[in-house]
């Protein structure tokens, strides 16, 4: 008897995306398709504008509101485009989960970052106040974040852009998902600390046995960091 596959971690099969603009309906992503494995690594990689982020966010089902999709995201087998919002909230942060490029607009100003961090484990894990702290502090222990314990009461603003990419990290990782999405997680920081920030994420992605799709125009930044790289450009994979 022939065994069956088990499904991949993510397949995607021709994305398409589409965005209203003044000219008329511009076609973003002309075809994308890409397949991830538990525990895989892949980079996606080309010059900005190319649809890199676009990608990113048509898999986390944060698209702008007018834009018209099809195609396939497949999540574990799961199908998510066309998943009703309520829906999608499950998944997004708890299966899947991303780091945005720049920590100062994708954190919230007005609360400190052991507020942002506790946040998704109340919704996806049903955590108490007492075990929730517990976990963001040892969120931000592993990502390496100095002085962890005083800084779950400092606001965004008080950190520097490294140790706030760490707190981004510790949030996406927050309930262990299957698949982080990294999307040019080392813009905003100094060669050094790029360099670190790679690092952690890798090992933290070996730790969690997850997959990683890193996003960057950046071939240096790619390499030894990721198992295959996709190559975009004009809104498709080349």
């Amino acid at each position: 008897m022939a065994q069956i596959s088990p499904s991949p971690l993510l397949q995607v099969t021709d994305l398409r995306v589409s965005l209203p603009t003044a000219r008329g309906w511009a076609q973003a992503l002309r075809g994308v398709s890409l397949r991830m494995e538990r525990g895989q690594t892949v980079g996606l990689i080309g010059e900005s504008g190319c649809g890199k982020s676009l990608t990113a966010l048509a898999l986390m089902g944060l698209l702008p509101e007018r834009a018209r999709v099809s195609g396939s995201i497949l999540l574990q087998g799961q199908e998510l485009l066309g998943l009703p919002e309520a829906q999608m909230c499950r998944v997004r942060g708890a299966r899947m989960a991303m780091i945005f490029q720049e920590p100062m607009t994708a954190l919230n100003p007005l609360h400190p970052i052991g507020k942002q961090i506790t946040e998704p484990l109340y919704l996806h894990q049903n955590m108490g106040v007492t075990d929730a702290r517990a976990r963001a502090l040892e969120l931000l222990e592993r990502v390496q974040l100095p002085r962890a314990r005083e800084r779950l009461e400092a606001y965004p603003h008080q950190l520097s852009g490294g140790q706030r990419q760490r707190v981004m990290i510790a949030m996406a990782l927050a309930c262990s998902p299957d698949l982080l999405i990294a999307d040019e997680p080392t813009t905003a920081l100094d060669v050094t600390v790029q360099k670190e920030v790679l690092v952690l994420i890798k090992e933290l992605v070996r730790q969690e046995g997850m997959g990683l799709l890193l996003i960057s125009h950046d071939l240096g930044l790619m390499q030894d960091q990721v198992d295959r790289v996709l190559v975009m450009y004009g809104g498709s994979v080349v």
